[in-house]
C-alpha cells in the first residue's frame, strides 16, 4: 500500500488501508473535522486507456460526480497528487457504515429469499436511475462484492459501489474493458465488447441467483479444465438449461 496510518492524502488523514488492486488502492480516511470518508486513489500509469474520457480525465471520477441517488455511493470530492514523480488521482465518497453483501452472505452463510428481494430491489432502483440519466450510465460490474448494506439510517439501505467499469452508453465498444470482471455475471454480448442496459439487467439476474443458491448461474470450476478459456467453458455451460436448485 502507498500509505500507512496517519499519513496524508491531500487533506485527508489515513485511518487504515482497505484494499490494494491492479490500478487503485482504497482507504478509510478522515478530514480535518474528524468526519470519516472512503477514499480511492488511482495510479494514472496503471489505468487502461478505456478508463479515461476523451479529455484524459479518469472516467470513474467523471461519472461519480454526476450521480446522486439513495442507492448509490455518494461522491464528496476529488483531487490529484504527485507521489515519487508519478501522478495519482483520488476520489472521496461519503463513508458507508456497514458491510458488502458478499461479507454479509459469508458471515450469515446464506441469504433468505426476503433479504435477496430487498437487495435486488435496491439495486434495481439505482439501476433505473443510472439508465434513465440524460446520458445513461451502464455499471458493467454487478456482483455481491459491489453492493453495500448501509446501516447508518433508520432502516437498512443497499448502496451500489465501485464504478471502475462503468461507461456512458454513448461510448463505443472500444471503451469496454472486461479484464478482471467476474465471468459468471457477464452477459453473453459483453464477451464481445458490447455493453447495454440489458447486459446490466443480466448481471442483476445473476446476482439474484447467486444470493438464492450460493453460487453464480452456470457455475464452472475452471481449474478442472486446463488449456481451455473461461469464455469457451462458460459458453458451453450456458447452452444447457439453467439449474434451478431445491430450496429449504
Amino acid at each position: 500500500m502507498l500509505f500507512e496510518r496517519s499519513q496524508l492524502i491531500g487533506e485527508y488523514t489515513v485511518l487504515f488501508p482497505i484494499k490494494s488492486g491492479t490500478y487503485a488502492e482504497t482507504y478509510r480516511v478522515k478530514d480535518k473535522a474528524g468526519k470519516v470518508y472512503f477514499l480511492k486513489i488511482y495510479n494514472y500509469a496503471k489505468l487502461h486507456r478505456t478508463q479515461f474520457d476523451e479529455n484524459g480525465n479518469v472516467l470513474e471520477l467523471i461519472i461519480a460526480q454526476k450521480l446522486k441517488h439513495a442507492n448509490l455511493a455518494s461522491y464528496h470530492e476529488s483531487g490529484e497528487q504527485l507521489i515519487d514523480g508519478q501522478k495519482y488521482a483520488y476520489i472521496v465518497f461519503d463513508f458507508i457504515s456497514g458491510e458488502t453483501v458478499a461479507e454479509r452472505v459469508g458471515r450469515e452463510q446464506g441469504c433468505s429469499v426476503e433479504e435477496a428481494k430487498q437487495i435486488v430491489l435496491g439495486v434495481l432502483d439505482g439501476l433505473q436511475y443510472l439508465h434513465t440519466l440524460p446520458v445513461p450510465v451502464i455499471h458493467n460490474e454487478w456482483t455481491i462484492q459491489n453492493v453495500m448494506l448501509d446501516l447508518s439510517g433508520r432502516k437498512p439501505c443497499y448502496k451500489i459501489i465501485d464504478f471502475g467499469y462503468a461507461r456512458f452508453l454513448t461510448q463505443g465498444q472500444k471503451s469496454y474493458m472486461k479484464d478482471g470482471l467476474n465471468p459468471f455475471y457477464v452477459a453473453p454480448e459483453s464477451f464481445n465488447g458490447i455493453f447495454t442496459v440489458q447486459s446490466d439487467l443480466f448481471s442483476v439476474g445473476a446476482m439474484l441467483y447467486h444470493l438464492l443458491y450460493g453460487l453464480p448461474p452456470y457455475f464452472v470450476d475452471f481449474s478442472r479444465y486446463p488449456g481451455r478459456t473461461e469464455y469457451e467453458l462458460l459458453s458451453e455451460e450456458r447452452e444447457k438449461p439453467l439449474k434451478i436448485l431445491a430450496m429449504d
